[in-house]
């Protein structure tokens, strides 16, 4: 009998008990899609002093010279390389790692945003695989997002999306600015975008009694890393918006620092830089923001908002909780898989049957898993 289960967004959960965010690896993935297990050449380090806001930096600039590397890869939001950085853990330690979900951060923060977000404003396509003894979940969305869709038959990024590259960009060197040269700081404002390069941290984590390993794109380090450390403290997250000058703009801008504080929270990402730029795309501000304060600061300037960040961690429990009992586990070598939408208010969660034309390639294809990973854990 396939399992098919609905549930509400608007049910409130009870709990608040979360596991301290734990790095235990990292990888890199390249321009020509790439993966590098242990490997830190795409992180970069934050770099933008005040002085640089005098030259009326141009977020706009570069457009047409924009890297879209996304059109050449086999597949923007595989789980490739996460699970070979997870495989390569494993054979260090001799062990499986402990975790009931694996994922990316992303994935996660969208379900959270689910019980405050309409599905027009956060879709929801997510197909899941129970297979070992845990659950692996995957975004598709990629494959229906009208932005993306839009960028590939006109041949461009839109100027909203493309000026938060640009700032990364401008905010941002490739090695720590002692080892940079003078010329290299001058041309940063040269410097072609790219969506194709990304260091991911892999973080080990936990919300009631389930265990998670999530996989999070990290911006930047903001002072320094440690060798062989966890480096989650030294890390920030680079966010570029529209100046807040009305009543409006702040309640905007309170909806979006919400969604930040829930990406950098879930793995344990203290800092939040946000750039603001003018109607030009020039950048006038520069704003830094603990994580850990944004819960007090959205409590103090909007009561609507006031219980907004507690209810988004008892909700993270709720899910994941209903999740974890609905779908069985109990078969560890056979791969089951389901999907996972927002509809009509409720998280729709159907099992796939064999008959489905997705069935053979998340089953005994590598939609989801790949064969590699499978061999691993079969042979543990």
């Amino acid at each position: 009998m396939a399992i098919t289960a609905n549930l509400f967004v608007n049910q409130k959960g009870t709990t608040t008990s979360l596991k301290q965010p734990k790095e235990i690896s990292y990888y890199s993935r390249t321009q020509e899609d790439e993966f590098l297990v242990g490997d830190d050449s795409r992180l970069s380090y934050y770099y933008l002093p005040n002085a640089d806001l005098d030259k009326k930096l141009d977020l706009s600039s570069g457009i047409k010279k924009f890297k879209d590397c996304s059109k050449n890869m086999k597949d923007r939001c595989t789980l490739n390389g996460l699970l070979d950085t997870i495989m390569e853990h494993e054979k260090c330690k001799n062990k499986k790692i402990k975790a009931d979900i694996i994922t990316f951060r992303g994935i996660i923060r969208k379900l959270i945003s689910s019980a405050f977000e309409t599905a027009n404003f956060n879709p929801i396509n997510l197909r899941i695989v129970s297979f070992d003894g845990q659950l692996f979940i995957k975004d598709m969305a990629d494959l229906n997002d009208k932005k993306v869709l839009n960028a590939k038959e006109n041949d461009h990024i839109d100027l909203g999306s493309y000026s938060g590259y640009k700032f990364e960009t401008l905010a941002t060197l490739s090695q720590p600015v002692p080892y940079v040269s003078r010329a290299t700081l001058d041309k940063r404002s040269k410097k072609i975008c790219n969506n194709g390069d990304e260091y991911v941290t892999v973080v080990k984590t936990g919300v009631g009694s389930a265990k998670l390993v999530l996989g999070a794109e990290i911006d930047c380090v903001f002072d320094f890393k440690e060798d062989g450390k966890d480096n989650l403290k030294h890390y920030a997250e680079l966010k570029c918006t529209t100046q807040v000058i009305t009543a409006a703009d702040a309640h905007k801008f309170e909806r979006k620092i919400f969604r930040t504080w829930l990406q950098c929270f879930l793995v344990g990402i203290p800092r939040i830089i946000y750039g603001f730029r003018d109607e030009n795309y020039v950048l006038k501000t520069i704003e830094e923001y603990s994580t850990d304060e944004i819960p007090i600061l959205l409590k103090n300037n909007n009561t609507k908002m006031n219980s907004m960040c507690l209810d988004a961690i008892k909700w993270y429990g709720l899910f994941t909780e209903w999740l974890l009992k609905i779908i069985p586990r109990d078969q560890p070598k056979e791969i089951r898989p389901y999907k996972l939408v927002l509809e009509n208010n409720h998280l729709k969660l159907s099992e796939i049957e064999s008959t489905d034309e997705e069935y053979d390639s998340l089953v005994n294809g590598e939609s989801v898993l790949s064969k590699e990973f499978q061999e691993w854990r079969l042979s543990l």
